[in-house]
């Protein structure tokens, strides 16, 4: 084979390589992007999770939910796969449903479901379900507040034994250190589930988090400096 011909295949092989390559980092930046959790921080730094439930698996990735604890009884009343939906889910289904109004027709109930979302649009509906002071359960936490710190939003009792005030105040402080990077450089240097404590939150001792603890432990030593 002439030289310049060898040449020229292998200038052809490194240049298709290098911009499969490129493209590829293009769409891991641009899903950097997209693919942020309530605070605006990149979740990759945590085990990424999946369910059966594509809703379910981007909130878990949202807030960071504990994997165990990160259940259909979010949305849900009763045991696994009861179709009864608590104050949560009645929120988020009436958002999905108006969603679905621009794609599914109004004589077609039975295709009405969380299942006919794609990606964008099960974000666009757990944003819109996690905007500010909406309260789906009306205990005076807002579902982005419990959600974030490890309540659930569809269960009153489920609340904290804080004014909502202070949690309030330490939401709007971690979102100013999410803003000035200051919290994902102490993302990045890990912090220690055993650090968290579950009481600095206002969890009762017989609740549990449904947030990782090493998440809520990064809360915490962000806010203690």
């Amino acid at each position: 084979m002439d030289n310049r011909l060898r040449l020229l295949i292998i200038v052809t092989l490194l240049g298709s390589f290098a911009f499969y390559s490129w493209r590829g980092l293009g769409e891991v930046f641009r899903e950097r992007g997209r693919y942020t959790d309530a605070l605006g921080l990149v979740p990759a730094a945590t085990t990424p999770l999946s369910f059966a439930v594509p809703s379910l698996s981007e909130l878990a990735m949202r807030y960071n939910l504990e994997p165990r604890q990160a259940t259909c009884s979010i949305c849900h009343i009763g045991k696994e796969g009861d179709k009864q939906l608590n104050s949560f889910g009645q929120t988020y289904q009436s958002i999905v449903y108006g969603l679905l109004d621009e794609t599914v027709p109004a004589d077609s109930p039975e295709a009405r479901s969380i299942f006919q979302l794609n990606v964008t649009q099960i974000r666009q509906a757990l944003a819109a379900a996690t905007q500010d002071g909406l309260d789906s359960d009306q205990d005076g936490f807002d579902n982005d507040l419990e959600l974030l710190f490890g309540f659930l939003p569809g269960e009153a009792q489920s609340g904290p034994n804080l004014s909502v005030e202070t949690l309030q105040n330490y939401r709007a402080r971690l979102r100013q250190l999410a803003r000035e990077g200051r919290l994902e450089t102490w993302l990045r240097r890990g912090v220690k589930p055993s650090a968290a404590s579950p009481a600095f939150w206002g969890f009762a001792v017989d609740q549990t988090p449904i947030v990782r603890l090493e998440r809520l432990a990064l809360y915490q030593a962000a806010l203690s400096q």
